[in-house]
């Protein structure tokens, strides 16, 4: 402690915060009970028997944990380099994968932000033990704190030990990539700064890493917290529950480093946007290197079903329709759904999901044919997997809802196509993190050419298409019809919910009235069957982002702390073309044609 006492003390500008007080040394005494209370305490006897743990209990709970490094050279890069991971954040296991898999790799310990609420007995130990530091949730007001953990930061960079942080800044409870959190990137390169004046030569990267579960324990409290309650506080009588765990099955975990993004030269002026820039750029690589699991495909597949369930050829049909799009167009797959493995994985996947009671098999004594459907209750858990991967098929689904239009004739011309397009755009930039507009009509040329068989330059070309070439991309990617309805079908409800409150607040509405009354419109209109048919399609997040979207297009404006409709045409427009698009999306449905 006393090495990494000294060099802490030694980082300029919390010296300077401790030289600058008028009790210097209640200041320093104050620094030194932070180094505490952050500091990882790593022992080689702690990891090597935490090792030994997990060799022994993993393999009772998972099929493997997949390690992929091919993109980077990590055990050559943390030798001479400061090296930062930066991975996403699904369940409480990835803290023991990712270290374990690292130190079985490497014989080298992480370095891994973890948040203070996992400092509790006994984990707490044995994680800090681990090389795990424990950062405050909250310190925005406190200086010293602040300036504290960033001199701990410099002295894990100066002894390049690498490190690790989730950059989402806690669990996605929606399988969704959470945005970037800044501060930790901000800390590190101001902790860098220091580094690279006392050794010029040393430079700085971030290496993303995408980690994807077969299954995710935790997605039963996680929808609770999706409807509305409360996240519960980690605590010891949680951690014997985990022995629970033990009854379910939970298939493979996915660890895939991407390429490393390295520190540049910035101006100090633009430390903001750099910062910023750097964190999107790490996140653009996670979302890009995000595997297709098995799991995943399976609940892409399973729940945009409309009749609800599915037979054993249905299901393939498409899986391999899927597979065979994400090799031609660079979405990454498990290792597991190469080659002729793909089915064997795919029974694996669905016996998962049977065995932990999330898929009913139905139909046994009908002919021997078998039917496989999601549990009702079970839907909101199983889109967390179809959401891990939903990003990699924005495109073509957006192309399957714009082939629709074009068939019925609502799109009649290019400016039409344009304006669909950019609509959708719109909307999903409140779900996703989007490519720009040009990558975007790039990846919609592209994905239309291979399915037609000619190359088409522009999008003035789609307008010119045979209907021979409109079936043609129904067939090559009618199985992404419905991979958005949900959505749909949540920003609908939170319309019709504006609608119904603007008559009864005509001087406007609060969040908090919104909140109270969309849950039974949704309710009601999934009812009736009408128009909504998934229950998934309600969580707190997904409302919310709707009020967010319709207050951004200005369907509704915010004044003096209340929404208002000031144009009811408009809104009763938006609702309108849900209402179509959603039962057209129905009426039309397209199965992967039999290989």
């Amino acid at each position: 402690m006393g090495k990494m006492q000294d060099i802490i003390l030694q980082y300029k500008k919390l010296a300077d915060r401790i030289e600058s007080r008028e009790n210097s040394k209640a200041e320093k005494a104050k620094v030194l009970k932070n180094i505490d209370e952050i500091a990882a305490d790593f022992s080689e006897t702690y990891i090597k028997s935490f090792q030994k743990f997990l060799d022994a209990s993993l393999p009772k709970l998972y099929d493997g944990i997949n390690y992929n490094d091919d993109n980077v050279n990590l055990e050559e890069l943390v030798k001479d380099n400061s090296v930062v991971l930066v991975p996403n954040h699904q369940s409480h296991v990835d803290y023991l994968a990712i270290n374990y898999m690292f130190y079985k790799s490497y014989k080298k310990p992480l370095y891994v932000a973890g948040g203070n609420n996992l400092n509790i007995f006994p984990i707490g130990k044995l994680f800090r033990k681990s090389g795990c530091f424990f950062i405050r949730r909250s310190f925005q007001n406190d200086v010293t704190y602040k300036l504290t953990l960033e001199a701990y930061l410099y002295y894990l960079l100066k002894e390049k030990k690498p490190i690790e942080f989730f950059f989402e800044g806690g669990r996605s409870r929606t399988g969704k990539l959470l945005p970037p959190r800044y501060g930790l990137y901000g800390m590190l390169l101001e902790a860098y700064k220091q580094v690279k004046e006392e050794d010029p030569e040393r430079k700085l990267f971030f290496v993303p890493v995408s980690i994807a579960h077969e299954y995710v324990p935790e997605t039963k409290s996680m929808v609770k917290e999706l409807g509305g309650a409360k996240k519960k506080k980690e605590s010891t009588t949680q951690l014997f529950g985990l022995f629970k765990l033990f009854a379910y099955q939970f298939g493979s975990v996915h660890i895939n480093c991407g390429t490393p993004v390295e520190v540049g030269q910035y101006n100090p002026d633009d430390f903001k946007s750099f910062t910023q820039d750097l964190a999107f750029k790490c996140f653009r690589r996670v979302g890009k290197n995000m595997m297709v699991t098995p799991t995943s495909l399976m609940a892409l597949i399973l729940l945009d079903e409309p009749t609800g369930a599915m037979t054993w050829q249905d299901i393939t049909n498409n899986a391999k329709a899927i597979i065979e799009y994400c090799n031609k167009f660079d979405v990454p797959l498990t290792e597991s759904l190469s080659g002729e493995k793909w089915q064997a994985s795919l029974e694996r996947a669905m016996d998962i999901l049977v065995g932990n009671k999330k898929v009913n098999v139905i139909g046994r004594e009908h002919h021997g044919t078998l039917y496989y459907s999601i549990r009702e209750e079970c839907r909101q858990e199983i889109l967390y997997f179809k959401n891990t991967i939903l990003h990699h098929f924005l495109v073509p689904s957006i192309i399957s809802y714009a082939w629709i239009n074009l068939f019925n004739g609502r799109i009649e011309n290019v400016q039409d196509l344009k304006e669909f397009f950019l609509e959708q755009r719109n909307q999903l930039k409140h779900e996703f993190y989007l490519p720009t507009v040009k990558q975007f009509f790039f990846s919609t040329l592209a994905i239309i050419s291979d399915a037609i068989g000619r190359k088409v330059g522009s999008l003035e070309d789609l307008m010119n298409l045979s209907h021979k070439e409109l079936y043609a991309i129904a067939s090559k990617i009618g199985m992404f019809n419905r991979a958005l309805s949900y959505i749909n079908e949540g920003y609908y409800a939170s319309a019709l919910t504006v609608r119904s409150l603007t008559k009864e607040f005509p001087e406007g509405f609060k969040m908090e009235a919104f909140n109270k009354k969309v849950k039974s419109v949704f309710d009601a209109e999934k009812e009736l069957g009408r128009v909504i048919r998934y229950s998934e399609a309600f969580s707190i997040p997904l409302t919310k982002n709707a009020v967010k979207y319709m207050n951004h297009q200005n369907f509704i404006n915010f004044d003096d702390g209340a929404y208002k409709v000031d144009d009811e045409e408009k809104l009763n427009s938006l609702i309108d073309n849900y209402e179509k698009g959603l039962t057209d999306q129905l009426t039309f449905n397209f199965r992967a044609p039999v290989q």
